[in-house]
C-alpha cells in the first residue's frame, strides 16, 4: 500500500499534524513552522496564518511527505525538517 495523506490537519501553535495512512496503520506526520517557513512563499507566516492556510501548505509539502513516510518504520512519529525542503 502506498502511503497516502488524510484530511485531517490541525495545527499544535508549533507544526502541523497531517494525518496519513501507510501499510504499519495511519500515523501523524509533524511539518514544524520551521519547516514550514523554509518554502518561500510562507516565509513569513505567523501561527493564525498558518492555521488558515494548514491545507494549502500541506497541499504544497505533499510529495515530500509521502516519500519521506515510505522511509518510516512502524511507529514512528516522523518530521518533515528544514532540510528536508528544496524550494
Amino acid at each position: 500500500m502506498a502511503a497516502q495523506l488524510l484530511d485531517e490537519i490541525t495545527c499544535d501553535g508549533q507544526a502541523l499534524l497531517v494525518a496519513a495512512a501507510t501499510e504499519y496503520g495511519d500515523m501523524i506526520r509533524r511539518v514544524p513552522r520551521e519547516t514550514i517557513h523554509a518554502l518561500g512563499i510562507y516565509s513569513d507566516l505567523n501561527g493564525r496564518e498558518i492555521r488558515l492556510e494548514r491545507r494549502n501548505i500541506v497541499e504544497k509539502f505533499a510529495p515530500l511527505l509521502i516519500a519521506k513516510l515510505s522511509q518510516v518504520a512502524p511507529g514512528a512519529t516522523p518530521k518533515l525538517l528544514p532540510r528536508d525542503v528544496d524550494d
